[in-house]
């Protein structure tokens, strides 16, 4: 038996969770706090990763963010690399760090960590391209990520992970070896 994803799958998850994530990033861009949109979809970053695994998540984030909801809203351009990076942190971070994906402290906890990060990254090369000062854009990517994360990013995994491993797809059953599938009882 092999409970490893196919490339057809993964390359599947990485495309809907692009989708998702860029257009409900786009659906609130009129939202703003100064150059920084409210982002209610930002927990969808989080919670993919830790569905479906750092990579899934961590490349439908920036994908999504970057080709979907920056062209979409006219804002693709240089400018648009903290947010690629930082995006792709979001979504990756918290899947590779939360070991129980049904304890909500931890996925809170990391999901919060991610959007500091992704703070981090937006700020740092919007002040290095001299388009945004550092603590400006930081504090308003932190406002629009942190709470969204710490409260949306629990209720998602828990309603959502049932059914991602009644089919299969959740990512951490991917780590059981074969041989230790053939010897379980």
């Amino acid at each position: 038996m092999n409970n490893k994803k196919s490339t057809v799958t993964t390359i599947s998850l990485i495309i809907v969770g692009a989708v998702l994530y860029g257009v409900g990033c786009f659906a609130t861009m009129n939202i703003a706090i100064g150059t920084v949109t409210f982002r209610p979809a930002a927990f969808i970053a989080c919670a993919w990763g830790i569905l479906f695994g750092p990579w899934i998540g961590g490349i439908s984030a920036a994908i999504g963010n970057t080709f979907i909801s920056d062209v979409l809203s006219g804002w693709f351009g240089i400018g648009g690399v903290g947010g690629f990076l930082g995006n792709f942190i979001m979504g990756f971070l918290p899947a590779l760090m939360v070991r129980n994906a049904k304890k909500w402290p931890p996925i809170s906890i990391w999901s919060g960590i991610a959007a500091v990060i992704c703070a981090v990254f937006i700020a740092g090369w919007q002040q290095i391209m001299n388009i945004n000062k550092f603590w400006p854009m930081f504090i308003a990517v932190c406002a629009s990520n942190i709470p969204i994360n710490v409260i949306l990013t629990p209720i998602a995994v828990k309603l959502l992970l049932p059914r991602v491993q009644k089919r299969g797809l959740y990512w951490k059953d991917d780590d059981v070896d074969d041989e230790e599938l053939e010897g379980a009882p």
